[in-house]
């Protein structure tokens, strides 16, 4: 057996760790966000997305939204006040108040929960899907047509008309700062089926190599 070097052991424990790492993952495209809820029909009343540290749900079995009971132990497990809205980000999602294999987004109507398949959101289309969620949170029901933000489908549009502005205006969730700018707090939230490891800093991880260099070299020697 040949002696490892330093760079190898670097690379199986980056290797190991990537084992560890989990299918859902977060996307949010802030700006993309906040466009929407800037655009010429909010006029002065313009809303900013702020987005909260990130947190790490542990539950294998809310992998995958499919079923009503799965639904109601996710809004039990909500991270904040009742202002803060959760992104909570799964594996797959097929259950949004009936079967349907083709969601991709599921949202409280009202609420201050919603669920989104991760590897979606990480598409062009993320702000579209995310403020499309965030409608629903903010008492937005479903409006056909393309280039509409609330049409069932995502088409590629972000457009709200007056009548949507002045619900979403009217939501608690729309809160107001010391220099009287609107915002809306977000916390997203990553569903995973156990705890990812802490991973050490620089320092501790060059000594922790050192030593697994230093026990194979002394293994080898015998």
């Amino acid at each position: 057996m040949k002696n490892l070097t330093l760079k190898t052991m670097a690379m199986l424990v980056l290797m190991s760790l990537a084992n560890a790492a989990h299918a859902a993952f977060i996307t949010i495209d802030e700006a993309g966000l906040d466009a929407v809820f800037s655009q010429a029909v909010f006029g002065n009343n313009t809303i900013d997305i702020r987005i909260g540290p990130a947190v790490e749900h542990v539950d294998p079995n809310l992998l995958n939204m499919d079923s009503l009971a799965k639904w109601n132990t996710l809004n039990g497990n909500h991270y904040g006040g009742v202002n803060t809205v959760n992104f909570w980000f799964l594996d797959d999602l097929t259950w949004c108040g009936n079967i349907n294999v083709n969601y991709v987004g599921c949202g409280d109507l009202p609420g201050n929960d919603f669920v989104v398949e991760s590897v979606f959101a990480s598409g062009p289309n993320n702000a579209e899907l995310l403020a499309h969620e965030l409608g629903h949170n903010l008492n937005l029901a479903h409006r056909n047509g393309v280039g509409n933000l609330m049409d069932p489908t995502i088409n590629g549009g972000i457009g709200l008309n007056d009548a949507e502005v002045a619900t979403i205006l009217a939501s608690n969730l729309v809160q107001t700062d010391a220099n009287n700018r609107l915002f809306i707090n977000i916390l997203p939230v990553l569903i995973v089926a156990e705890a990812t490891p802490d991973i050490p800093e620089p320092e501790t991880l060059t000594l922790m190599l050192l030593s697994l260099m230093f026990l194979v070299r002394k293994r080898v020697s015998k």
